[in-house]
């Protein structure tokens, strides 16, 4: 169940990384000013649900026979292994480098006074973030 939620949830993760980026790719585009009400929303909702990802995503990794075979010490057969050196070391600590990626991004949008900084900002640490993320979906399990 859980290894379900995570999956499904991964969805709106992507699909709030396409509207952040998209939204402020076009603010960006048309010189606007920043809107607290809209644009900081999205880049918040967007950073809350990648962190709903993160949190469920190490329930998972925690619960899932690869962490009790760590504890047994089958690294070095994970490490052999693309697929599994993926799923056990790659993807976990790559979306926990996005996350604080976005972590930094929404932390400077609060401190930067000018839009248009505020608008690429975001584009690049949501943009990095989202390209890691994209790196590191273990795609032949995901669909």
């Amino acid at each position: 169940m859980l290894k379900f939620l995570h999956s499904s949830w991964a969805f709106l993760v992507l699909l709030m990384f396409i509207l952040t980026l998209s939204t402020y790719f076009s603010a960006y585009a048309k010189n606007k000013l920043f809107d607290f009400r809209t644009d900081f929303r999205i880049a918040s909702f967007t950073f809350i649900v990648l962190s709903i990802q993160i949190i469920l995503g190490l329930l998972t990794w925690f619960s899932s026979p690869f962490f009790a075979g760590l504890k047994q010490g089958h690294m070095p057969e994970y490490m052999h292994n693309a697929h599994d050196r993926l799923l056990v070391v790659e993807h976990p600590l790559m979306m926990i480098f996005a996350w604080v990626l976005t972590l930094i991004g929404f932390l400077r949008l609060k401190k930067i006074a000018a839009s248009r900084k505020k608008y690429a900002s975001i584009i690049l640490w949501y943009g990095l973030a989202f390209l890691l993320i994209l790196s590191r979906i273990p795609w032949s399990n995901w669909l």
